[in-house]
């Protein structure tokens, strides 16, 4: 039988701050002075995060730049002058006319001086705006540099979960970001301070207390609301600018990826994730712009209430002949001429904050950037008596894996010594190579190049030092003499030549419609696959480096081409380092030594006559090739 105990009264008695109501307010009060406490700590970073951006941007910019933005503010200096005095001088002019008494000459100085105010900053902006768009071109030129740079420095990895689109947003951002800050600076911090500042000064000395008073709470309260509304804003433009790089990097995807959707009849479902993005974005920009309506209402009721408190004192003083009408034009044409200034610098918190933060975390990245990566490549010292290539106890996990790619990996390879790397597919390697051109780095072990841990060499020193073929090829939409003087800027036409000969594209010059000059497409489309792997063989050919790495580089090609362009290669660098990566019988015997990987880890290393006879893999590949 189930019982029911039948409830009491409770004894327990309430909470402490429940009976004593001085410790509710004590707690509110705490509470209030927290959030004060917060709002001027996140005010703190903000003057850090402009200080900071300076110091920063003195670095990235270059004299001609910092020049520009001298001249900038220059020009709104005087031009905020000119328009805060304005109204002063319509005033006086005003005055003089209704009183009848003022000289001709008087009033044309006036009127001339009128005129002038108000032409004069509508001259100045326009060569601000010049020179701001000028200055923009310019740090945007420095900023790419400094961008590409960071680029650089990136593992492989970096690539694998960002794709090009993101990252070309991410950077265009970044430029809005920059042009927000110059723009602000100049039109929306320094030129509404100057007019607020000397409307104050005139009203006060023209004893107009109340209208002063009223501009100076109007402006308090203006800034406040949108200090206020901006932070909620900046939070929601973190998650409007994510939704918009994700949107942009799933159009270049879809557009990259077009063909497969050809091929397979998927425009639907390709259209569909697109379209799911969209309706991301538009969640987003709906709460972004709910809050910022929110913010513009309140403005416009503050500003109804300023116009209305001003306009009135100055009509009061007028009808009871307490100032003259000259005194009421000053004080409307002041109130009408700080709208602006007041809205754009209460504008400018919100903008500006935000455009602080995001540009803030894009100069972050740019400064994590080592300065090497910044000199011009230095010269790995090479000695005969340390081995080209050394890995020593190398394991590589690629991110997001649970199985090691590599396992433990040791071997060397003395100078100009030839080796061939083989194995079979997934044995790890590409990988290898990776590690060596520090695409990835290894999770465990060193390697060494000629003595010196990779890990302490800049990525230019390195890429200088190694030259690497990959089986995949890059192809800018450029033309052809560009795509191949990206090797080494300085390599002339006739090394350019030269070089496409040694790579079998002899005769790829002539049969183009403007030869060197020619457009490749997109992504080398015009070129056949053969085509694409010489081309990057021929950007090898026209440079010099140490050791020499061909991963795959010659897979596209038949056996009697490939055969003849890795011997090019052998003859062209005869005495530097080459380490060849194949699966191919033919150019397995090309190589003083073979490495041969499995699973991850070095099976077997020796002469091809060895390795033939003992080694379970090549024995297979061998017969598989001569039946």
């Amino acid at each position: 039988m189930v019982r029911h105990s039948r409830s009491r009264p409770s004894t327990r008695r309430p909470p402490i701050c429940r009976r004593q109501p001085w410790l509710i307010d004590m707690r509110n009060c705490m509470r209030r002075c927290t959030s004060t406490l917060d709002r001027a700590a996140v005010d703190v970073v903000i003057m850090k995060r402009w200080f900071k951006l300076f110091e920063t941007a003195s670095r990235h910019l270059q004299a001609k730049e910092r020049g520009l933005f001298v001249v900038v503010v220059g020009c709104m200096l005087i031009a905020a002058g000119c328009m805060a005095i304005t109204p002063y001088i319509l005033g006086v002019l005003t005055d003089r006319l209704l009183e009848g008494r003022a000289s001709h000459d008087v009033l044309v100085l006036l009127a001339g001086a009128y005129l002038a105010t108000v032409a004069m900053p509508r001259i100045l902006q326009t060569v601000a705006l010049h020179r701001q768009s000028s200055l923009r071109v310019h740090a945007n030129r420095s900023l790419l540099s400094s961008y590409f740079n960071y680029l650089c420095e990136q593992p492989e990895s970096f690539f694998t979960s960002r794709n090009s689109g993101e990252l070309s947003q991410e950077v265009t951002q970044a430029s809005n970001d920059l042009y927000v800050i110059i723009r602000n600076f100049s039109s929306s911090i320094i030129s509404p301070i100057v007019q607020i500042s000397i409307a104050i000064v005139i009203l006060a000395l023209n004893r107009d207390l109340i209208v002063a008073a009223a501009i100076l709470i109007y402006a308090v309260l203006f800034l406040t609301n949108n200090a206020i509304q901006g932070r909620r804003l900046m939070q929601l433009r973190d998650g409007l600018m994510e939704a918009g790089r994700k949107s942009y990097a799933t159009l270049s995807d879809s557009i990259s990826n077009i063909a497969v959707a050809r091929q397979y009849n998927g425009y639907d479902f390709l259209l569909s994730r697109y379209r799911a993005v969209l309706d991301e974005d538009r969640h987003a920009q709906g709460r972004y712009w709910a809050v910022s309506l929110q913010m513009q209402i309140i403005n416009a009721l503050l500003f109804v209430g300023f116009f209305g408190v001003s306009f009135g004192v100055a009509l009061y003083g007028v009808v009871h002949g307490e100032r003259s009408v000259g005194s009421m034009v000053l004080v409307g044409a002041y109130t009408l001429t700080l709208l602006a200034p007041i809205e754009g610098l209460g504008n400018m918190l919100t903008e500006i904050t935000q455009s602080l933060r995001t540009f803030g975390v894009f100069m972050d990245k740019l400064e994590s950037v080592r300065p090497s990566s910044r000199r011009h490549a230095e010269v790995v010292p090479m000695s005969s008596f340390q081995p080209a290539i050394e890995f020593d106890d190398v394991s590589l996990i690629y991110p997001g894996a649970t199985v090691p790619a590599l396992r433990g990996i040791s071997f060397s390879i003395a100078p100009g010594q030839q080796v061939v790397i083989t194995g079979p597919s997934g044995a790890g390697k590409t990988s290898i190579i990776k590690a060596l051109t520090r695409q990835y780095s290894p999770g465990t072990g060193s390697i060494r190049l000629f003595g010196q841990d990779i890990a302490t060499i800049d990525v230019r020193t390195l890429s200088d030092r190694v030259g690497y073929v990959s089986q995949e090829v890059f192809i800018l939409k450029d033309t052809l003499r560009f795509n191949l003087k990206i090797a080494r800027a300085e390599a002339s036409d006739e090394e350019i030549l030269h070089s496409l000969e040694k790579a079998g594209l002899g005769d790829l010059v002539p049969s183009l419609p403007a030869g060197l000059d020619t457009i490749l497409g997109n992504r080398g489309a015009t070129l056949s696959g053969g085509q694409r792997q010489r081309l990057a063989l021929a950007r090898l050919f026209l440079r010099k480096p140490d050791v020499v790495v061909i991963d795959e580089g010659t897979a596209a090609l038949d056996i009697v081409t490939e055969q003849r362009v890795l011997e090019e290669c052998l003859t062209t660098f005869d005495g530097k380092t080459i380490v060849i990566v194949t699966h191919r019988p033919s150019a397995m015997v090309l190589g003083d030594t073979l490495i041969v990987v499995q699973d991850g880890r070095v099976e077997d290393s020796g002469k091809h006559d060895e390795l033939r006879s003992r080694n379970g893999f090549l024995s297979r590949v061998l017969s598989g090739a001569a039946s």
